[in-house]
């Protein structure tokens, strides 16, 4: 026996109720936790935890003790042991999960989060693009954009860049005022001509995949982790973004804002002509003390990796590895990298050109 509901189904069985059964397995994996913390990782009301601890610390399984919040721990597991151990052989198998549950290591939250539903991991990316500060870039259906109008056209308002890679259902047509809809939530809309996941990146940190079809079932997976979301940046650039047409862009006409160091690179070196200085505003993530940063300077620097050195291919299809320097206007110089990002100074979430002369 090694489930967690069929450990508390069996303290149910030995006189714990329900909700003491559930609470005693979470603070168990837990072994001192707050009551918020505890709700987290048990399926019991926050707001009747408070009575169900109380409860178990009568019984004399727990302890609780309030610093600014109430808490409670497990100081001794043998009360509950020896409740098993007296009931019958069939909870005795409990008896020593719980000795092994006790000995292992205390359980952590991680930052990777498995969800059996498709719809469940899009909801979580909503409430994550509701929060954004500086870039969204989802990956959705036709029928998906609707629904997602007023959260995306929020961000946008905040001044969020928010692209847009519009994917084709099969044999499903695209809704002829959608692009109508266009201006109110994105920055800029490409036609993925392919039928894809649903992707949600947010603000280079956050990355929300969900999946539902025939072949590979209906998952969502929600990851807060800089190289997993590099990862799922990268498949979002060169498959989802970068090969496709335009279906709308507000950029025109104005200085551009860019999510990616490798297009900025490509458009810097393609488009300057002579000796131009080109300033640029950085907004990031300082990856020594992991702080937001905003640094803003001229560049001085293209840092990248001519893969393609003796080929006939594009610029812009030249290299992966991307960086730049600049010198910000108190004299101190920074490297700048893009998604994943470690050895550079700054690892930028968008970068925006703010002049060129």
């Amino acid at each position: 026996m090694d489930d967690a509901d069929e450990l508390a189904a069996v303290l149910a069985d030995a006189g714990f109720s329900g909700y003491e059964a559930k609470a005693y397995v979470g603070l168990l994996r837990l072994r001192d936790a707050s009551v918020a913390e505890l709700a987290d990782v048990c399926s019991v009301p926050r707001s009747r935890l408070y009575d169900v601890l109380r409860n178990l610390e009568e019984e004399g399984y727990v302890e609780t003790y309030e610093q600014d919040r109430l808490r409670a721990r497990i100081a001794n597991v043998t009360p509950a042991v020896d409740e098993l151990r007296g009931r019958s052989d069939e909870f005795r198998d409990a008896a020593e999960q719980l000795e092994d549950c006790w000995e292992r290591p205390r359980f952590q939250q991680t930052d990777i989060s498995l969800f059996q539903t498709a719809a469940a991991a899009v909801q979580e990316a909503t409430a994550y693009i509701g929060g954004a500060g500086h870039v969204v870039q989802v990956c959705v259906s036709a029928d998906e954009v609707p629904e997602l109008r007023d959260t995306l056209a929020g961000a946008l308002d905040r001044g969020v860049t928010v692209r847009v890679a519009l994917t084709e259902e099969p044999d499903a047509p695209v809704p002829e005022d959608l692009p109508q809809l266009f201006p109110e939530v994105a920055t800029e809309v490409r036609d993925c001509e392919t039928n894809m996941p649903f992707v949600a990146l947010v603000d280079g940190s956050v990355a929300v995949f969900a999946i539902n079809n025939e072949w590979d079932g209906e998952y969502g997976l929600v990851v807060d982790d800089n190289t997993l979301t590099s990862v799922l940046h990268w498949f979002f650039q060169l498959q989802l973004w970068e090969p496709w047409d335009t279906l709308y862009s507000a950029a025109v006409g104005r200085l551009e804002t860019y999510v990616s160091i490798r297009n900025l690179i490509t458009d810097i070196e393609t488009l300057r002509t002579g000796d131009e200085t080109v300033r640029i505003r950085v907004d990031g993530i300082d990856t020594r003390t992991h702080d937001v940063v905003t640094v803003e300077g001229e560049v001085i620097d293209l840092i990248y990796t001519d893969l393609y050195q003796d080929r006939d291919v594009a610029f812009a299809q030249q290299f992966v590895q991307a960086a730049l320097r600049i010198r910000a206007d108190d004299g101190e110089e920074y490297t700048v990298g893009g998604y994943g990002a470690v050895v550079e100074d700054i690892r930028a979430i968008q970068t925006t050109i703010t002049e060129i002369r």
